[in-house]
């Protein structure tokens, strides 16, 4: 009797598996490029894309056998509870169509794409941009999902956030932080772009490792202090919009100069009749608070940490240190208490994560239970 190879019992081998998925990839990819230029114009030349093809199965084909190349013989397949993300569950994340890039991608991200340098030509005709992105994302993991929106593993250090409708005060908040507070640890912005067959922002940061959900955390004693900038408006850092969303998202329509109008966007919405209830308690907000650099969401799944020895004590044991501050969309200039009155409402005062209210940030945020 002879010995049957992994082969003769059913097996597909793991570079043919690899090949084939590259193959399949190349021609969602042309086939989403060819509809996406259809629906523009129907009678639309097709030729100079249909050429592309045979390079971009090539390419593919090439990066999926360097991988399996790459891959040590001890290596355990990824379980069916495994992290990693499979290709139904990430069809919404894939870049499909031609993009608009709408920030500049960093040469990081690039070369995640397989791309030395962009050159003179526009990223947004490049197809191999579009397609070295699409094979990271399909083999990337999946640190974290809620509906459509997913931040994705590119790296060791490199993330990507995909979702439907991002709020662009994110993008501008971070960079602002990056660039005016740099001693503040945030991600790093790395550029961002929209694909035009279905409408979705696609963001790039530069993160660290996020501590496991079981341990405790700390938060650095950043004190939150005014500028030296003159703030004539309270909200968002750059587009100065007013935000509260304690239980829907509100968002300002008019610009806010003082607390005072503050406080009244906070207790009246347009087209709804004030309650003496509301009057009640509008009459007894003050107006004495300072403006202050402001996250606006401030809660454990915002706060990435990392296990690090405490050198200053001598004794060995091990410390936290904060490698990253996440999610500055709700961020801004706003009255010191604010940080304070939204950190208590991330979190609910069950479950898990209860004890928030023993870890706040006090030395930073402040304590205003009155306000």
């Amino acid at each position: 009797m002879s010995e049957l190879s992994p082969q003769d019992n059913g097996a597909v081998p793991l570079e043919l598996s690899g090949i084939e998925k590259a193959r399949e990839l190349a021609n969602t990819i042309t086939l989403n490029r060819i509809t996406s230029k259809v629906n523009e114009n129907p009678a639309v030349d097709l030729s100079d894309l249909l050429k592309q093809l045979p390079q971009l199965r090539e390419t593919l084909v090439q990066k999926a056998c360097r991988r399996v190349t790459a891959c040590s013989p001890k290596e355990e397949p990824i379980s069916k509870d495994s992290s990693r993300s499979s290709a139904a569950q990430l069809h919404g994340s894939l870049i499909q169509g031609d993009v608009e890039i709408t920030h500049p991608i960093d040469q990081r991200i690039l070369e995640h794409a397989g791309i030395q340098s962009v050159g003179t030509e526009s990223p947004s005709t490049d197809i191999h941009i579009i397609t070295g992105l699409n094979h990271e994302l399909r083999t990337s993991q999946v640190l974290w999902n809620l509906h459509s929106s997913f931040i994705l593993s590119l790296g060791r250090c490199e993330v990507v956030k995909t979702g439907m409708s991002l709020d662009p005060d994110g993008i501008t908040n971070l960079q602002y932080i990056n660039t005016r507070v740099p001693e503040i640890p945030t991600p790093s912005f790395l550029g961002s772009l929209i694909p035009n067959l279905r409408p979705k922002d696609i963001l790039l940061h530069v993160t660290s490792k996020r501590l496991d959900s079981r341990e405790r955390m700390a938060i650095p004693h950043h004190r939150q202090q005014t500028d030296r900038e003159i703030t004539q408006r309270i909200g968002s850092f750059i587009s100065r919009t007013c935000k509260d969303a304690r239980r829907s998202q509100r968002t300002s329509t008019v610009p806010i100069h003082t607390e005072a109008e503050f406080n009244d966007f906070l207790c009246h919405e347009p087209n709804r009749t004030v309650t003496p209830w509301k009057r009640m308690i509008r009459s007894a907000m003050g107006e004495p608070h300072q403006l202050v650099r402001t996250h606006g969401d401030l809660h454990p799944r915002n706060i990435m940490v990392a296990w690090e020895r405490d050198d200053v004590r001598g004794d060995g044991e091990k410390g936290i240190r904060v490698t990253s501050v996440l999610d500055w969309e709700m961020g801004g200039w706003y009255p010191e208490y604010w940080g304070f009155v939204k950190a208590l409402s991330t979190v609910s005062s069950r479950g898990a994560m209860a004890d928030w209210g023993e870890y706040l940030p006090s030395e930073a945020i402040g304590v205003w239970p009155v306000d």
